[in-house]
């Protein structure tokens, strides 16, 4: 019985020393991380996350914020990880994204219905356009080459850019459609707007760690847990709760 003891003791002064805790940003992001009407952080990055933190034994704190804060505090070490994020080389020179993304999205144009906006792939043909974007955002290497060119209105939010097409203020949004729909319906637009095809780029949304601290072990751990839920199909069942149907694949 003694020895018993001894070894749970043992067990638990050992789980005590390698359990942490982590602290993790992002913004509000449709299915990916938002508030339920409790407060609570939900969504399917947080999901995934709080399930890793479990199997390794390791705390869990998310807060939402506006994405440009939340970048910053990753690039300055005062937060472990963001959720979410697209992949860009200036992101990636403070941090470390994880090795598979977990969901993606197609980026796309939204218009007035009856507009004379012509988009046939081209970002040539939009030059006499305004085109509404939300800040801190990436929209892919063919846009950022385009960019210069081009006449933007850059605003906070998706819902923003939205309130300008109705007022007039810019002839196109570029978002995805993750975003802009529930935007749509809340704004009661639908017989007002129309997405636009093809689709400009896919982004893929990942985990970024800062590269402030010390956390080599507990990404490999967390990438390694990820691909066990990727395997086991926890990855696909988490997907269809939030109604999203993308896996990542090695």
């Amino acid at each position: 019985m003694k020895s018993t003891v001894i070894a749970v003791l043992a067990f638990l002064c050992s789980f005590s020393v390698t359990a942490k805790s982590y602290y993790f940003v992002g913004s509000h992001f449709p299915a990916i991380l938002e508030q339920d009407q409790q407060g609570t952080v939900i969504g399917l990055g947080a999901d995934i996350a709080h399930e890793i933190c479990r199997r390794l034994g390791h705390e869990l704190v998310i807060d939402i914020m506006p994405l440009k804060r939340a970048l910053k505090m990753v690039e300055q070490g005062h937060a472990d990880a963001i959720i979410g994020p697209y992949k860009s080389l200036q992101r990636q020179q403070y941090m470390q994204f994880s090795a598979l993304p977990f969901y993606e999205d197609p980026i796309v144009f939204f218009t007035k219905k009856n507009s004379d906006v012509t988009w046939a792939g081209n970002f040539a043909s939009l030059r006499k356009d305004v085109i509404g974007i939300t800040r801190g955002w990436n929209y892919g290497s063919e846009f950022k080459r385009n960019k210069s060119s081009l006449t933007l209105s850059e605003v906070a939010s998706v819902k923003a850019s939205f309130l300008q097409l109705m007022h007039n203020r810019v002839d196109l949004v570029m978002t995805h459609p993750r975003a802009a729909l529930p935007i749509i319906d809340d704004l009661s637009i639908s017989s007002k707007v129309v997405m636009l095809s093809p689709i400009i780029t896919v982004n893929q949304g990942y985990y970024g760690f800062t590269k402030q601290r010390e956390l080599n072990e507990f990404i490999d751990d967390f990438n390694s847990e990820f691909n066990k839920m990727l395997i086991s199909g926890d990855i696909v069942q988490l997907n269809s709760k939030y109604g999203l149907s993308f896996v990542a694949r090695e």
